[in-house]
């Protein structure tokens, strides 16, 4: 900004100094083009660099909402293999406190594939978009958390461990992607959608 000013400041300058101290037409038509210029190329810049803003500003709100956009999709996916470990009927946004019944819990190796799939499916998304830091550091960190308990969830199958200390690990990710959808105002947009409907 600062070269920006000087320049117009120097613009200014030289186009007083040519008015009051040169008597000379041609040294006169001489400093107002330079005067001129002065004044003109940081405004040209200044245009860009404002345009450019708004342009790059724009773009990376498209990229946000698109990414938020897979994400929802992605954790409705993982909902709802999660719902068919935990035999529940349905789960709905934003969740109410759900007590798993650890003894009606499903490990059928369907379910857990698809679940694995979709973690690396969301640990990528995450990946590409902390690398041109589209998310928030709130929303980076809230899916850092789902992609930890997804992890731990499988490494608990994986070893047989209790059915009471997994149900313990789903409860706690139902409660942080219901976290993810109070953050990004998912129940708003939705209502949203439905009233433009």
């Amino acid at each position: 900004m600062i070269p920006y000013v000087l320049s117009i400041a120097g613009g200014v300058f030289v186009f007083d100094f040519s008015q009051k101290y040169l008597h000379a037409p041609g040294w006169i038509d001489l400093m107002d083009n330079v005067a001129a210029s002065l004044l003109a190329i940081p405004l040209v810049f200044l245009f860009y660099d404002y345009s450019n803003y708004l342009i790059t500003r724009r773009m990376h709100k498209h990229q946000r909402n698109k990414t938020i956009q897979a994400i929802d999709s992605l954790l409705f996916k993982i909902l709802t293999q999660i719902k068919n470990i935990a035999n529940l009927p349905r789960i709905e946004v934003p969740m109410q406190d759900l007590n798993l019944n650890y003894k009606k819990l499903n490990f059928d190796a369907n379910y857990l594939r698809l679940l694995r799939k979709y973690l690396r499916e969301l640990e990528d998304l995450l990946y590409k978009s902390d690398k041109i830091e589209i998310l928030d550091p709130q929303h980076t960190q809230i899916l850092s958390f789902v992609t930890q308990e997804l992890n731990q969830i499988l490494n608990e199958c994986k070893f047989h461990n209790p059915a009471q200390e997994i149900a313990r690990y789903l409860e706690t990710t139902l409660s942080i992607i219901d976290d993810w959808f109070y953050a990004t105002g998912y129940v708003s947009r939705q209502r949203l959608k439905n009233t433009t409907r």
